[in-house]
Formats: structure tokens, C-alpha cells, sequence
């Protein structure tokens, strides 16, 4: 008896032990990139660069906005697959609008397997384009599962932007799982629907003054990647990818997120 007793007190000591043990830190890759519908500034294909650009980064989760699936000489030309199949990442494509020659909208790559997805249409105003957010579910380690969205909001309205991005925080905000967002925001930091995102998010480029639309000045930050507060989540690094000026009008960003 006192064996059995010596014996269950070792196992109950050991679960306790295991259990007070701090989970190994995860590191993240994240990038968002508006890859301008798949052309370059000289209006040729841009996706050997795009496919270059994620060989030399190896990001785990990556944000496309401004990606087309088009018909062409009775072939569909679907971009983010053509990109997944090169890469060999898990997608997630999310259709904003249709045309006669095929869609476009936005689209998430993941080196792990979606466990949920969602795709939801944003507000808009008589006139203006529509425009979704697209989450997926993915789980990169045991006892680590988060949600990770994309979206591309109005570009011709303030307004609408403005009524987007506080819908996408309402959406999310509440959310039980942790949350990071790739955003083409089409806003600077001191514009109204940055505001949505002050309080709730850490934004991975916090004080950063680098340009993001390559046509713009200092301060044209329009591209944004959000890590839902939480004490469990910390921005390691951010960085604009410089070094591919010709292939879209905005440089891919690029933040690394540890959770722990």
C-alpha cells in the first residue's frame, strides 16, 4: 500500500512539474505584400520576383493583397496557386469582386494547414468596390493556435476605409485565439482609420517613417502588420523590403512575432 501511495505521489509530482514548465518560445515569419494584380511597373509579370523575394525571406504566413484570378485564352491564370504550387505553402484565396474575365481579392499563404477559414465583406458606401477580410485558422505548435487575416480596404474613399477598419476591429477584437492581421491599409499612421487600430494592436512597424507605397515620400506607410494585444505575443523585428523596387508600387513588409 505504501508503495502504491510512494508511486502515485511520484506521477502526481512529475504532471505537476511538466505542467509549470514554460512552453518553448514559437517565432513567426510574417509578410504582407500588395502584389499589384501580378504586374510589375513596367506592366509585365511579376511573379519569378514575388517567388524570389519569399525564397530569400522564408516567411511561415504570408498576406497578398491585389491578387487576381483572370481567364485568359480559355485558361485560368490563378496567381496565389501558381505561387503556392512553387512554394509549397498552404492558400487561402478570398474573392472581393467578379468580372467577365475572372477575380480579384486577396489571398493568405501558410506553411501549415488551415484548421478554419472565413471570409467576410466589409461595409462600403453606394459606388465603391467591395472588399473582404480573409482569416484562417492555423495551429504552428501544440497549445499554440491563432487566427491570421489579410485585407486590402477602399482606395478612392476615406470614408469607406475609415468604416472598414473599424468593422475589421470589431470583428476581431473579441477574438479567443490570438490574431495578427497583413493589411493594405491605404491610411498613414495619422489618418482616421489607423485610429481603429491604436489602442487594441501592436503595430509590428511602431514609429517606423519608411515608406511602404514606393512612389511615396517618408511617412507613406500604407501597409501594416497587427499582432491583437496580448501578453503572450511580442514584435521581434520589422522590415521593408527594399531591394525589389520594380516589382509592385508597394514593398513587401516583414515582421517576426514570438509567441511563448
Amino acid at each position: 500500500m505504501r508503495k502504491l501511495i510512494y508511486l502515485l505521489l511520484i506521477a502526481s509530482l512529475s504532471c505537476t512539474l511538466l505542467a509549470s514548465k514554460p512552453r518553448k518560445a514559437v517565432l513567426v515569419k510574417v509578410m504582407s505584400f500588395n502584389i499589384r494584380h501580378g504586374l510589375n511597373n513596367a506592366e509585365e509579370s511579376n511573379l519569378r520576383d514575388i517567388l524570389r523575394i519569399i525564397s530569400e525571406h522564408k516567411p511561415d504566413l504570408i498576406a497578398l493583397q491585389a491578387v487576381d484570378s483572370l481567364v485568359g485564352d480559355g485558361k485560368v491564370q490563378f496567381q496565389l496557386r501558381q505561387i503556392a504550387v512553387q512554394t509549397g505553402m498552404h492558400y487561402l484565396y478570398g474573392v472581393a469582386d467578379k468580372s467577365e474575365n475572372g477575380s480579384q481579392g486577396v489571398g493568405i499563404l501558410s506553411v501549415w494547414p488551415f484548421e478554419k477559414t472565413q471570409t467576410i465583406n466589409l461595409p462600403k458606401t453606394g459606388g465603391a468596390d467591395p472588399k473582404i477580410l480573409l482569416c484562417g485558422l492555423v495551429k504552428p505548435a501544440r497549445g499554440l493556435t491563432f487566427r491570421f487575416c489579410n485585407s486590402r480596404l477602399e482606395y478612392a474613399s476615406m470614408m469607406d476605409r475609415a468604416l472598414q477598419a473599424a468593422y475589421i476591429n470589431q470583428m476581431l477584437v473579441n477574438s479567443v485565439q490570438p490574431v495578427l492581421i497583413g493589411m493594405d491599409m491605404g491610411a498613414r499612421p495619422n489618418e482616421q482609420p489607423y485610429f481603429s487600430f491604436r489602442n487594441k494592436w501592436q503595430d509590428a512597424a511602431q514609429g517606423s517613417q519608411l515608406q511602404t507605397w514606393n512612389e511615396g515620400l517618408p511617412g507613406d506607410r500604407f501597409d501594416y502588420i497587427f499582432a491583437l494585444l496580448n501578453s503572450k505575443i511580442r514584435i521581434r523585428d520589422y522590415k521593408v523590403i527594399r531591394n525589389y523596387p520594380e516589382v509592385s508600387d508597394h514593398y513587401p513588409i516583414l515582421a517576426t512575432i514570438e509567441f511563448w
